[in-house]
């Protein structure tokens, strides 16, 4: 797969090396993993590492690859990565296949995701985790993240770079450069049949929702893209702020759940209920604790009986329960005992 290069294989090398320049200080000449599932997306990202790799040593003087199996899909795994040795016998890149079980069931993607993920840290630690995120998903999850009744928090998406080193350099481009990088590269990728099922809320998103957005506004998975981007930008003044406010309301969460105090809410704020910074300081908790956020009219509801000095008790979210009283909140998930109404 050397020689010159097309003009998506171009693209995608020079935006990879334009990513690992702009990785902050801890990250620069960290080895990277390829996270290679044999899908258009991933492949691209293998065959552009590849390139990188041969073209700039100095930039990118390590580079592997890893690939995870659920056992999920029988002999559509098999085949996912049979394909995966061919492609990696082809460019060159060192290959580690990991297991990752997971049962069919409720939750399956975000389940799969973890045990992914896992896996991935365990067989690589201390390397960048370069995943083929792109623009197009990064609208698919600002819009999934807003009908699930994410705040402005959840605008920003799909991070580039996480603290635990997962690396996504390819956010910046549309899907289409990287089935076109495959072709140019004389590679026929692998297709994953669950992507198909739009019962699936995201691939509702993925085939249905934003196809037909684009159709009427040209333009729409760019803005969002765009749009998560600015968020992730500004992140660091709003988790200063928030950590100033977690402080100021005793905001506290444990392996259970987590409590609030307001009874120090200054009278020159807005209602907590409709307190913008106290809404996100929300999300950042329960993101934290690994639970969806209650959505803005549960939550605005569980906030507002909770200032007006009413004591009780609420199910929401994920099947958890809220107890209050004495502007005291705690939150915690269904299988735990709750605790009395102290903010203990």
């Amino acid at each position: 797969m050397g020689g010159r290069l097309g003009p998506a294989r171009r693209f995608l090398t020079e935006t990879l090396a334009a990513s690992l320049h702009s990785l902050p200080g801890r990250f620069h000449r960290s080895p990277v993993a390829v996270c290679l599932s044999g899908g258009a997306d991933s492949c691209a990202l293998a065959i552009a590492a590849a390139d990188l790799g041969r073209e700039r040593p100095d930039l990118l003087p390590e580079v592997s690859a890893l690939h995870v199996r659920h056992h999920l899909r029988g002999s559509e795994s098999d085949g996912d990565a049979a394909a995966v040795r061919e492609l990696c016998g082809r460019t060159g890149l060192p290959l580690r296949e990991l297991d990752a079980p997971v049962d069919p069931g409720p939750g399956l993607e975000a389940r799969a995701r973890e045990a992914r993920y896992d896996a991935l840290h365990r067989e690589a630690p201390g390397r960048l985790l370069a995943t083929a995120h792109h623009r197009d998903d990064q609208a698919e999850t600002v819009v999934l993240r807003l009908l699930r009744g994410a705040g402005a928090r959840g605008l920003v998406g799909i991070r580039p770079i996480r603290e635990d080193g997962i690396w996504r350099p390819f956010l910046s481009c549309g899907r289409d450069a990287l089935s076109e990088a495959c072709r140019e590269a004389d590679w026929i990728p692998r297709e994953d049949s669950s992507n198909a099922d739009r019962t699936f809320q995201r691939n509702e998103i993925r085939w249905g929702l934003l196809p037909d957005w684009e159709l009427d506004q040209p333009g729409t998975a760019a803005a969002l893209a765009d749009l998560a981007r600015a968020a992730w930008e500004l992140e660091p003044f709003l988790e200063r702020a928030l950590d100033r406010l977690e402080g100021e309301f005793s905001l506290l969460g444990d392996d259970r759940g987590f409590s609030l105090d307001l009874s120090a809410w200054p009278h020159d704020r807005p209602s907590p209920e409709t307190d913008p910074e106290l809404a996100s300081a929300l999300e950042r908790v329960w993101n934290r604790r690994g639970r969806r956020p209650w959505t803005s009219s549960h939550r605005i509801r569980l906030v507002a009986d909770l200032w007006l000095g009413k004591t009780g008790r609420r199910r929401g979210g994920q099947g958890e329960i809220a107890h209050f009283g004495g502007r005291k909140l705690r939150v915690e998930g269904s299988n735990t005992e709750g605790l009395a109404q102290n903010g203990r």
